[in-house]
């Protein structure tokens, strides 16, 4: 009975159809409230997995390194033991180090890594990522005939310094030529064999890849300063990693997974989640007040019916059910055609890629999306929730009414 008179109400003739018109706008509200939550969520939860997926396809899983910065002078040993745990499947040696690159009288600051060419696809994608020459580290000839090994550079840096395949660079490390009695930063010529595009701009204007022997050399180093390695779950990184570094014996040795290198960054994405959630959800709160405003007007447009109803013998609980769910079937409606809508479209887009974006400006050329079933529950729940909250108050008011006082002046 109380849901064949709310949707009575709903319909509204006569005298209360501005009252339905103010219940229809509110459904719109939520519908357009869930529509553009599920939408940026989704387009958010994209970016994060574009930005992921580049970052680690640029960084290994997690590092393997020894405590205060100790080299690792037996790393091949260690490479082979780390490679015997079950949820490592790749291992590579790495030193990584700060200086400077210049090219004809231009300079600038750099991050530079040394790596073994035949090992570093086993733990990252660098190699897959390049735009222009090939990853390749051991001695090459260059432009003017002279061989130097090889380096490769990102293509924001290239572009800096106006070099391409076979152009003659100088790399520069923070270490000193030794026996010097005054201070010399330790140089070295390289012949530029290949350009990579990761498509993350921090790599790409800073990031230098060298062969080890060449870091060693740059560093005034014996060893290397980690293993990088790829473990089975990328998600599960952070334990592996340290499921890996009990494997060695724990001291001298310690773990770092790419989540932790780039906590910062993706606290901030979690954080622009809740804040999109939050601040579109106030659509949704706006439609609530308009819920509210339309069960005032129709409780006091319908004193009359609710006192003869409670003369009738309906009690209290079913008059309070019968604004209820007025408000309940609004949401229903409301958040289901909003959700609905918001899926099509994101359905739309991963599937025909139709909005574009300028490759120029951001590292990819389409809107990326990824619709996340939890996202999506949660806008729903959230979205009727709000909408049977904004009942309780009006509802409980015609609950309260005296049959008598209600038909008195009608």
């Amino acid at each position: 009975m109380e849901l064949f008179v709310a949707l009575r109400y709903l319909r509204g003739k006569r005298k209360i159809g501005f009252i339905s018109w103010i219940t229809y706008i509110s459904a719109i509200g939520v519908c357009l409230g869930c529509f553009v939550l599920v939408v940026a969520l989704s387009i958010a939860n994209g970016f994060e997995k574009e930005v992921r997926d580049r970052i680690v396809g640029t960084l290994a899983h997690a590092k393997v390194l020894k405590h205060n910065s100790q080299p690792i002078t037996e790393y091949q040993t260690l490479r082979d033991y780390v490679l015997d745990h079950p949820q490592v499947i790749g291992a590579s040696p790495f030193i990584s180090g700060k200086g400077g690159i210049e090219h004809e009288q231009v300079q600038d600051g750099i991050m530079f890594t040394g790596v073994d060419p035949e090992l570093e696809h086993t733990v990252t994608e660098i190699s897959q990522s390049i735009k222009r020459g090939q990853f390749f580290l051991d001695t090459l000839k260059s432009r003017r005939g002279r061989d130097f090994p090889g380096v490769v550079l990102g293509t924001g840096l290239a572009n800096r310094l106006g070099v391409d395949e076979g152009s003659e660079v100088v790399l520069m490390s923070l270490a000193t030529e030794e026996g010097e009695l005054d201070p010399v930063p330790k140089m070295g010529r390289f012949t530029v064999s290949g350009v990579f595009q990761t498509g993350m701009h921090e790599y790409d204007a800073n990031f230098v890849y060298v062969s080890i022997a060449s870091a060693q050399n740059l560093l005034n180093m014996e060893g290397v300063e980690g293993i990088q390695i790829k473990t089975t779950n990328l998600f599960r990184a952070d334990r592996i990693s340290a499921n890996v570094r009990d494997y060695l014996g724990g001291y001298p040795y310690s773990v770092v997974d790419w989540q932790t290198q780039n906590r910062s960054l993706f606290e901030w994405m979690k954080l622009e989640r809740l804040v999109i959630f939050i601040v579109i959800s106030l659509i949704m709160v706006v439609a609530a007040f308009n819920i509210i405003s339309s069960l005032i007007m129709m409780i006091l447009e319908k004193r009359k019916e609710i006192g003869i109803l409670m003369g009738m013998g309906a009690t209290s609980g079913s008059i309070m059910k019968v604004f209820m769910l007025n408000g309940v079937v609004v949401g229903f409606i409301g958040s289901t055609l909003g959700v609905l809508m918001g899926l099509g479209l994101c359905l739309i887009q991963y599937h025909y890629q139709v909005i574009p974006l300028p490759g120029d400006i951001y590292f990819i050329s389409k809107l990326p999306v990824l619709i996340s079933s939890f996202d999506v529950i949660a806008i729903y729940i959230s979205a009727n929730v709000i909408c049977w909250l904004a009942t309780l108050y009006p509802a409980w008011k015609a609950s309260t009414m005296l049959p008598a006082e209600s038909i008195r002046y009608e």
